[in-house]
Protein backbone atom coordinates (compact mmCIF):
# COMPACT_ATOMS: atom_id res chain seq x y z
CA UNK A 1 0.00 0.00 0.00
CA UNK A 2 2.74 2.40 0.92
CA UNK A 3 4.62 1.61 -2.31
CA UNK A 4 1.50 2.23 -4.38
CA UNK A 5 0.84 5.52 -2.61
CA UNK A 6 4.43 6.55 -3.25
CA UNK A 7 4.08 5.90 -6.98
CA UNK A 8 0.97 8.06 -7.08
CA UNK A 9 2.75 10.86 -5.25
CA UNK A 10 5.69 11.10 -7.69
CA UNK A 11 3.68 12.67 -10.57
CA UNK A 12 2.27 15.25 -8.16
CA UNK A 13 5.77 16.12 -6.97
CA UNK A 14 6.99 16.48 -10.55
CA UNK A 15 3.98 18.64 -11.39
CA UNK A 16 4.72 20.82 -8.39
CA UNK A 17 8.34 21.22 -9.47
CA UNK A 18 7.22 22.15 -12.97
CA UNK A 19 4.80 24.76 -11.68
CA UNK A 20 7.49 26.18 -9.41
CA UNK A 21 9.93 26.49 -12.32
CA UNK A 22 7.34 28.23 -14.49
CA UNK A 23 6.50 30.60 -11.65
CA UNK A 24 10.19 31.34 -11.14
CA UNK A 25 10.71 32.22 -14.81
CA UNK A 26 7.59 34.40 -14.81
CA UNK A 27 8.82 36.20 -11.71
CA UNK A 28 12.34 36.71 -13.06
CA UNK A 29 11.54 37.48 -16.69
CA UNK A 30 8.03 38.91 -16.39
CA UNK A 31 9.19 42.55 -16.53
CA UNK A 32 11.13 41.86 -19.74
CA UNK A 33 8.12 40.19 -21.35
CA UNK A 34 5.85 43.07 -20.40
CA UNK A 35 8.37 45.61 -21.67
CA UNK A 36 8.69 43.73 -24.97
CA UNK A 37 4.91 43.62 -25.38
CA UNK A 38 4.29 47.34 -24.90
CA UNK A 39 7.50 49.01 -26.09
CA UNK A 40 7.40 51.32 -29.09
CA UNK A 41 10.08 49.89 -31.33
CA UNK A 42 12.41 51.82 -33.63
CA UNK A 43 13.79 50.22 -36.81
CA UNK A 44 16.77 52.38 -37.82
CA UNK A 45 19.04 51.77 -40.81
CA UNK A 46 22.07 52.61 -38.68
CA UNK A 47 22.57 52.63 -34.93
CA UNK A 48 25.37 53.77 -32.64
CA UNK A 49 25.55 52.72 -29.01
CA UNK A 50 26.30 56.22 -27.73
CA UNK A 51 25.32 55.67 -24.09
CA UNK A 52 27.08 52.31 -23.94
CA UNK A 53 30.14 53.91 -25.55
CA UNK A 54 30.24 56.58 -22.83
CA UNK A 55 29.96 53.85 -20.20
CA UNK A 56 32.91 51.95 -21.66
CA UNK A 57 35.08 55.07 -21.69
CA UNK A 58 34.34 55.47 -17.98
CA UNK A 59 34.79 51.91 -16.73
CA UNK A 60 37.36 50.14 -18.93
CA UNK A 61 40.83 50.50 -17.45
CA UNK A 62 43.43 48.93 -19.73
CA UNK A 63 42.62 45.21 -19.94
CA UNK A 64 40.35 45.36 -16.89
CA UNK A 65 36.93 46.71 -15.97
CA UNK A 66 35.98 48.74 -12.90
CA UNK A 67 32.85 46.77 -11.99
CA UNK A 68 32.26 48.83 -8.88
CA UNK A 69 31.97 51.87 -11.12
CA UNK A 70 29.81 49.96 -13.63
CA UNK A 71 27.42 49.01 -10.85
CA UNK A 72 27.11 52.64 -9.73
CA UNK A 73 26.82 54.22 -13.17
CA UNK A 74 23.34 55.29 -14.36
CA UNK A 75 24.64 54.78 -17.91
CA UNK A 76 24.38 50.99 -17.55
CA UNK A 77 20.62 50.77 -17.14
CA UNK A 78 20.13 53.63 -19.57
CA UNK A 79 22.04 51.72 -22.26
CA UNK A 80 20.04 48.54 -21.57
CA UNK A 81 16.76 50.48 -21.72
CA UNK A 82 17.75 52.06 -25.05
CA UNK A 83 18.57 48.65 -26.47
CA UNK A 84 15.08 47.44 -25.63
CA UNK A 85 13.43 49.68 -28.23
CA UNK A 86 15.96 49.51 -31.10
CA UNK A 87 15.44 46.56 -33.44
CA UNK A 88 18.23 45.45 -35.80
CA UNK A 89 16.00 44.05 -38.56
CA UNK A 90 16.25 47.13 -40.80
CA UNK A 91 19.96 47.82 -40.34
CA UNK A 92 21.39 48.42 -43.78
CA UNK A 93 24.37 46.05 -43.83
CA UNK A 94 25.81 42.90 -42.29
CA UNK A 95 28.49 45.02 -40.65
CA UNK A 96 25.82 47.14 -38.99
CA UNK A 97 24.09 44.00 -37.71
CA UNK A 98 27.31 42.32 -36.59
CA UNK A 99 28.42 45.36 -34.60
CA UNK A 100 24.91 45.65 -33.13
CA UNK A 101 24.97 42.08 -31.78
CA UNK A 102 28.58 42.28 -30.56
CA UNK A 103 27.79 45.41 -28.57
CA UNK A 104 24.56 43.85 -27.35
CA UNK A 105 26.30 40.75 -25.98
CA UNK A 106 29.04 42.75 -24.26
CA UNK A 107 26.48 45.11 -22.73
CA UNK A 108 24.29 42.28 -21.43
CA UNK A 109 27.31 40.57 -19.85
CA UNK A 110 28.30 43.83 -18.17
CA UNK A 111 24.76 44.10 -16.81
CA UNK A 112 24.71 40.52 -15.50
CA UNK A 113 28.12 40.85 -13.86
CA UNK A 114 27.46 44.28 -12.37
CA UNK A 115 24.12 43.19 -10.91
CA UNK A 116 25.84 40.36 -9.03
CA UNK A 117 29.06 42.18 -8.17
CA UNK A 118 31.13 41.65 -6.09
CA UNK A 119 31.97 38.23 -7.52
CA UNK A 120 35.33 36.70 -8.35
CA UNK A 121 34.42 34.94 -11.60
CA UNK A 122 31.76 34.98 -14.34
CA UNK A 123 31.12 31.36 -13.39
CA UNK A 124 29.28 32.72 -10.35
CA UNK A 125 26.53 33.80 -12.72
CA UNK A 126 25.45 30.18 -13.06
CA UNK A 127 22.45 29.78 -15.35
CA UNK A 128 21.75 33.52 -15.46
CA UNK A 129 23.61 33.78 -18.77
CA UNK A 130 21.11 31.40 -20.34
CA UNK A 131 17.92 32.12 -18.42
CA UNK A 132 17.89 35.86 -17.64
CA UNK A 133 15.97 37.51 -20.46
CA UNK A 134 16.43 41.05 -21.74
CA UNK A 135 14.26 43.02 -24.12
CA UNK A 136 16.18 43.67 -27.34
CA UNK A 137 14.37 45.51 -30.09
CA UNK A 138 11.01 44.32 -28.80
CA UNK A 139 12.01 40.66 -28.51
CA UNK A 140 13.47 38.81 -25.53
CA UNK A 141 16.92 37.23 -25.50
CA UNK A 142 19.38 35.95 -22.96
CA UNK A 143 23.09 36.62 -23.38
CA UNK A 144 23.48 32.98 -24.43
CA UNK A 145 20.73 33.41 -27.03
CA UNK A 146 22.66 36.30 -28.56
CA UNK A 147 25.72 34.09 -29.06
CA UNK A 148 23.88 31.00 -30.26
CA UNK A 149 21.25 32.66 -32.44
CA UNK A 150 23.09 35.73 -33.73
CA UNK A 151 26.84 36.00 -33.18
CA UNK A 152 27.86 32.52 -34.31
CA UNK A 153 26.55 33.40 -37.77
CA UNK A 154 29.08 36.23 -38.01
CA UNK A 155 31.92 34.30 -36.37
CA UNK A 156 31.59 31.66 -39.09
CA UNK A 157 32.08 34.33 -41.75
CA UNK A 158 34.95 36.05 -39.98
CA UNK A 159 36.37 34.24 -36.93
CA UNK A 160 38.40 37.31 -35.93
CA UNK A 161 35.18 38.93 -34.71
CA UNK A 162 35.32 36.49 -31.79
CA UNK A 163 38.06 38.70 -30.35
CA UNK A 164 35.59 41.55 -29.91
CA UNK A 165 33.31 39.75 -27.44
CA UNK A 166 34.03 39.50 -23.73
CA UNK A 167 32.17 37.49 -21.14
CA UNK A 168 34.10 38.97 -18.25
CA UNK A 169 36.92 36.50 -17.61
CA UNK A 170 40.65 37.19 -17.78
CA UNK A 171 41.02 34.25 -20.13
CA UNK A 172 39.08 36.05 -22.86
CA UNK A 173 40.10 38.97 -25.06
CA UNK A 174 39.79 42.19 -23.03
CA UNK A 175 36.72 44.36 -23.37
CA UNK A 176 37.52 47.35 -25.58
CA UNK A 177 37.09 50.86 -24.21
CA UNK A 178 34.61 51.84 -26.92
CA UNK A 179 31.54 50.50 -28.64
CA UNK A 180 32.12 48.58 -31.86
CA UNK A 181 31.18 50.46 -35.03
CA UNK A 182 30.72 49.01 -38.53
CA UNK A 183 33.43 51.11 -40.15
CA UNK A 184 36.15 50.12 -37.69
CA UNK A 185 34.94 46.65 -36.69
CA UNK A 186 37.45 44.72 -38.79
CA UNK A 187 40.37 46.89 -37.72
CA UNK A 188 39.31 46.53 -34.09
CA UNK A 189 39.13 42.74 -34.43
CA UNK A 190 42.63 42.53 -35.93
CA UNK A 191 44.08 44.78 -33.23
CA UNK A 192 42.30 42.75 -30.54
CA UNK A 193 43.75 39.53 -31.95
CA UNK A 194 47.25 41.03 -32.08
CA UNK A 195 46.94 42.20 -28.48
CA UNK A 196 45.63 38.85 -27.27
CA UNK A 197 48.20 36.61 -28.94
CA UNK A 198 51.15 38.80 -27.94
CA UNK A 199 50.20 38.56 -24.27
CA UNK A 200 52.63 36.01 -22.72
CA UNK A 201 49.72 34.59 -20.72
CA UNK A 202 48.13 33.39 -23.96
CA UNK A 203 51.00 32.03 -26.05
CA UNK A 204 54.37 30.36 -25.46
CA UNK A 205 56.85 28.70 -27.75
CA UNK A 206 59.16 26.20 -26.09
CA UNK A 207 62.03 26.23 -28.57
CA UNK A 208 63.94 23.46 -26.79
CA UNK A 209 61.03 21.01 -26.81
CA UNK A 210 59.69 22.43 -30.11
CA UNK A 211 56.20 22.85 -28.66
CA UNK A 212 53.89 25.78 -29.39
CA UNK A 213 51.30 26.50 -26.67
CA UNK A 214 48.31 28.79 -27.11
CA UNK A 215 45.33 29.85 -25.01
CA UNK A 216 42.40 27.43 -24.64
CA UNK A 217 40.19 30.33 -25.77
CA UNK A 218 41.05 29.28 -29.32
CA UNK A 219 39.41 25.90 -28.72
CA UNK A 220 36.07 27.64 -28.22
CA UNK A 221 35.93 28.62 -31.89
CA UNK A 222 38.31 25.99 -33.23
CA UNK A 223 36.05 24.90 -36.10
CA UNK A 224 35.80 28.46 -37.39
CA UNK A 225 39.54 29.07 -37.19
CA UNK A 226 40.34 25.79 -38.95
CA UNK A 227 37.95 26.64 -41.79
CA UNK A 228 39.82 29.85 -42.61
CA UNK A 229 43.33 29.58 -41.20
CA UNK A 230 44.18 25.84 -41.35
CA UNK A 231 44.63 25.81 -37.57
CA UNK A 232 44.41 28.26 -34.66
CA UNK A 233 48.15 27.81 -34.12
CA UNK A 234 48.85 28.99 -37.68
CA UNK A 235 46.61 32.01 -37.07
CA UNK A 236 48.39 32.88 -33.82
CA UNK A 237 51.85 32.51 -35.36
CA UNK A 238 50.94 34.87 -38.19
CA UNK A 239 50.13 37.62 -35.66
CA UNK A 240 52.98 37.12 -33.19
CA UNK A 241 55.71 39.72 -33.06
CA UNK A 242 58.16 36.89 -32.40
CA UNK A 243 58.62 34.55 -35.35
CA UNK A 244 57.35 31.03 -34.70
CA UNK A 245 57.64 28.36 -37.44
CA UNK A 246 54.13 27.04 -36.83
CA UNK A 247 53.95 25.52 -40.32
CA UNK A 248 56.76 23.12 -39.39
CA UNK A 249 55.13 19.68 -39.37
CA UNK A 250 57.50 18.46 -36.63
CA UNK A 251 56.30 21.09 -34.16
CA UNK A 252 53.84 19.95 -31.51
CA UNK A 253 50.87 22.25 -31.14
CA UNK A 254 49.13 22.30 -27.79
CA UNK A 255 46.74 24.35 -25.68
CA UNK A 256 47.39 25.56 -22.17
CA UNK A 257 45.52 23.30 -19.76
CA UNK A 258 44.28 26.03 -17.44
CA UNK A 259 41.81 28.72 -18.39
CA UNK A 260 41.80 31.93 -16.34
CA UNK A 261 38.23 32.18 -15.08
CA UNK A 262 38.90 35.13 -12.76
CA UNK A 263 36.78 38.22 -13.28
CA UNK A 264 38.58 40.86 -15.34
CA UNK A 265 38.06 43.33 -12.51
CA UNK A 266 40.48 46.14 -11.65
CA UNK A 267 40.28 44.93 -8.04
CA UNK A 268 41.88 41.63 -9.09
CA UNK A 269 44.48 43.07 -11.44
CA UNK A 270 47.28 42.76 -8.89
CA UNK A 271 45.99 39.56 -7.32
CA UNK A 272 48.26 36.74 -8.52
CA UNK A 273 47.19 34.16 -5.95
CA UNK A 274 44.38 32.71 -8.06
CA UNK A 275 46.11 32.96 -11.41
CA UNK A 276 46.27 29.69 -13.37
CA UNK A 277 49.61 28.00 -13.68
CA UNK A 278 51.45 27.70 -16.96
CA UNK A 279 50.86 23.96 -17.02
CA UNK A 280 49.79 22.68 -20.38
CA UNK A 281 47.43 20.11 -21.68
CA UNK A 282 48.67 16.61 -22.31
CA UNK A 283 46.37 16.54 -25.27
CA UNK A 284 48.37 17.78 -28.23
CA UNK A 285 47.50 18.42 -31.82
CA UNK A 286 50.60 17.59 -33.79
CA UNK A 287 50.85 19.28 -37.15
CA UNK A 288 49.59 17.22 -40.00
CA UNK A 289 51.80 16.78 -43.04
CA UNK A 290 48.81 17.41 -45.24
CA UNK A 291 47.70 21.03 -45.59
CA UNK A 292 44.53 22.71 -46.73
CA UNK A 293 44.30 24.92 -49.76
CA UNK A 294 45.56 28.22 -48.34
CA UNK A 295 44.00 30.14 -51.19
CA UNK A 296 40.62 29.71 -49.51
CA UNK A 297 41.80 31.05 -46.14
CA UNK A 298 41.36 34.80 -45.76
CA UNK A 299 44.35 36.76 -44.62
CA UNK A 300 43.89 39.65 -42.22
CA UNK A 301 43.76 41.94 -45.24
CA UNK A 302 40.78 40.07 -46.68
CA UNK A 303 38.81 39.70 -43.46
CA UNK A 304 36.87 42.83 -44.30
CA UNK A 305 35.46 41.21 -47.40
CA UNK A 306 34.41 38.12 -45.48
CA UNK A 307 32.55 40.13 -42.90
CA UNK A 308 30.59 42.04 -45.49
CA UNK A 309 29.36 39.01 -47.41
Amino acid sequence: MNLSAGKKTIPLILLGIGIALVAFHVLVNGPSWVKAAFAKIEHPKTYRFETYDRLLHEVVKGDSVDYKLVKQSPLLNKAVDELAVVAPDKLESDKEKASYWINTYNLLMLKLLADRYPIDSPRRLGNAVSFTKFTIGGDTYSARDVVDLKLNEYFKRNPLLAFLVCGGSKGEPPLLDHAIEPGTMITDSEKALDHFVNDPANTRWDEVANVFYISPYFQRYDDYFVAYFESPHILVASHLKKSVPAANVSMLKRFFRDYDHRLNDVEQTNDKSAAPSSSTSDKSSAASSSTNDKSSAPSSSTSDKKASQ
